[in-house]
């Protein structure tokens, strides 16, 4: 379990709104097959979503069947579309990972084999949602992997639930004198302020908190919204010439230091520099987004290169992006 306590600040109780979506009740153009009118997901997400539901719940039997990828994108979307309630304000996110075993011939998964894991999956997520004591508390995302295939085709699904709360506190956030930090490898406050939170909380920790507390919102009007095809971006200094800033504190949009000695815990982040990094991060999330999704969340931990010393100590940072979605208030689902 990953348990991320980001503080937020506002001054007043509106927001910066990134993105709002109307509820939308026009007619969409359906395909009949046999009984059933069908939608593609391009045309009506929800509509598509609820149909392969309702087929997916009623195919106990079924040996219809779908590729791995088309199966992992169905039940990944299903969970989101029937739990998911995103586009809300975040100051804290707490991660819960679940895993499921099908036993499948390695190629394909049946739409009931489908409902199992989904069953199963369900029933996880129930209840750490209904352990999580975050305040005003909803599902922000499940994301949906298989982990692995044995040599006898059976496959790990690997689900991780990402549950949102909120804390209303002052705006904007942002590091003040006191925030001078060491990074995670050793974690606590350093310079005059050693000692506090030491082995706790570290700079990695508290600009995750900083920057998931400065993603804008996103909405719908008269709905609520959930997040389908996940995209995960890892940024470190190395990655591009786009990282280098010759006004960084250390030459990179996000942390590099170059240690000439032993492995210490010598390296104290200041305030202006969290302040530096907390400022290219929200660059960042922009310049790194996917074409028509939004930023869901980020995460940044330490890392280091190293064969002799002098060695590289960095932060990579992991930007999760996704296509929102609005449910509309009344609509069944």
């Amino acid at each position: 379990m990953r348990k991320f306590k980001i503080v937020v600040k506002i001054l007043a109780l509106a927001v910066v709104i990134f993105n709002i979506i109307a509820c939308n009740k026009e007619k969409v153009e359906t395909k009949t097959y046999g009984e059933m009118e069908t939608v593609s997901k391009e045309d009506d997400m929800n509509t598509y979503l609820k149909q392969f539901k309702e087929k997916m719940q009623s195919a106990t039997k079924s040996n219809e069947a779908l590729s791995m990828e088309e199966a992992r994108w169905h039940l990944e979307a299903v969970l989101n579309y029937t739990y998911g309630d995103a586009g809300r304000q975040v100051s804290d996110i707490q991660c819960d990972t679940f895993y499921y075993t099908l036993h499948t011939d390695g190629e394909e998964v049946t739409l009931a084999q489908l409902n199992e894991a989904f069953n199963a999956l369900s029933f996880e997520v129930e209840k750490a949602y209904s352990k999580c004591d975050l305040p005003d508390k909803s599902i922000l995302a499940i994301q949906t992997s298989f982990e692995s295939e044995s040599k006898d085709g059976d496959i790990v699904i690997r689900s991780v639930l990402s549950t949102r709360g909120f804390d209303l506190l002052t705006w904007p956030p942002r590091f003040d004198s006191t925030d001078y930090w060491y990074p995670n490898y050793y974690a606590g406050k350093c310079g005059e302020y050693a000692g506090q939170y030491a082995g706790e909380r570290g700079a990695e920790t508290e600009l995750t908190r900083m920057l998931n507390s400065r993603i804008p919102i996103y909405g719908c009007t008269n709905g609520h919204a959930y997040l389908t095809d996940f995209t995960e971006v890892k940024i470190a200094y190395y990655m591009d010439m786009y990282l280098i800033d010759n006004l960084s504190p250390c030459g990179y949009k996000i942390f590099m230091e170059t240690i000439h000695y032993d492995h210490q815990p010598h390296v104290c982040i200041s305030p202006d520099d969290m302040n530096y990094y907390l400022a290219k991060g929200i660059e960042l999330m922009d310049h790194y987004s996917p074409e028509g999704k939004v930023i869901v969340s980020c995460y940044y931990e330490w890392n280091f290169w190293t064969s002799l010393i002098p060695y590289d100590t960095f932060h990579d940072a992991y930007f999760t992006y996704a296509k929102v979605n609005c449910i509309c208030d009344g609509d069944e689902y």
